[in-house]
């Protein structure tokens, strides 16, 4: 199929989503973060207006355990600011508590087993699946498509050694807890899971069908990114997170736009106050004519970005 069809921009858009956004609700433990060289850059901004200075770093939720090391400018950033801010503030969110959303959100409301939503083919598919993490049809029998569709991604991701604590936020909200700096959410988990389970039911079960076939191929994908990230690399992250979504200007409204937009003012705040704020959200917020820092400098800040020599203003 024509990589320009509404269906091959969705595989393709789920797969980036996936990669970036939804594996964030794993949580396991353990850290071991490695040293980087010093001409990484990653994806890092600094704005200046009023009494406080804000800092804004494009995070990868994920990293894998055994390369787990920020760049440099991210440690800098960090000891800089006084205080965070995050797409969510973990620290304030009880982990029995999001679990029990978690599964509430993901029970299909009008009752309906997976089995009778899917179509016979995608089922058959997923068994494998199930049986390669030892979960009975029971286990998930109740369960809506994204929900599945994350477990499986979720699963997948811990078995190629990736972990939320090796991720940007999980790295940084450590140290802050250590350091006892202040974390301010930007949005509840009831808003981040509803970016998935208010889904039309067909994007749900594409999403399923996208993971299924996507996950074996997911290494050399996550690897691109990676180094684009630490390279700083904005033209190579942009085709790599944003081409597609552009053939799908519903799904960037609702996964990406809307949450752009919404974090301007509290930024703007941040930027009242006399302490300095790092600002830590996914990268693919960042990027873009719609990104964060596109919107602020249509607001009339002059964002800088972090460059091999420093700040550099941008045109």
């Amino acid at each position: 199929m024509p990589s320009s069809t509404p269906h091959a921009t969705l595989r393709s858009v789920w797969r980036r989503t996936l990669a970036l956004a939804a594996l964030a609700l794993a949580a396991v433990p353990g850290l071991a973060a490695v040293p980087v060289a010093a001409a990484e850059l990653g994806t890092l901004w600094r704005v200046r207006d009023g009494a406080g200075t804000v800092f804004i770093a494009g995070s990868l939720h994920q990293l894998r355990r055994d390369r787990a090391g920020l760049p440099p400018s991210y440690g800098r950033a960090y000891g800089d600011a006084e205080r965070l801010a995050m797409e969510l503030d973990m620290d304030a969110i009880s982990p029995a508590a999001l679990a029990g959303e978690l599964v509430a959100r993901a029970l299909d409301p009008d009752g309906r087993s997976l089995r009778e939503v899917l179509p016979a083919a995608t089922w058959r598919t997923l068994q494998p699946r199930l049986a390669g993490l030892g979960l009975p049809e029971g286990a998930i029998d109740r369960f809506e498509p994204w929900a599945v569709a994350l477990l499986l991604a979720s699963a997948e991701f811990l078995q190629r050694g990736y972990s939320p604590d090796s991720g940007v936020e999980g790295q940084l909200q450590a140290r802050a807890a250590a350091d006892r700096k202040p974390i301010d959410g930007l949005e509840t988990p009831a808003e981040q899971f509803e970016l998935f389970d208010g889904l039309p039911q067909a994007d749900q079960v594409q999403l399923l069908e996208v993971t299924l076939k996507e996950l074996d191929g997911v290494g050399p994908r996550l690897d691109a990114l990676e180094d684009a990230w630490r390279a700083g690399d904005l033209p190579r992250l942009e085709a790599l997170l944003l081409a597609d979504y552009r053939q799908r200007p519903d799904l960037l409204e609702r996964l990406v736009v809307r949450r752009n937009t919404a974090w301007v003012a509290p930024v703007r705040g941040f930027l009242r106050r006399p302490d300095d704020t790092l600002v830590v959200v996914g990268l693919m917020h960042l990027l873009g004519d719609r990104g964060l820092i596109a919107l602020l400098r249509q607001q009339g800040l002059k964002p800088e970005r972090f460059v091999a020599g420093g700040w550099r203003p941008e045109p």
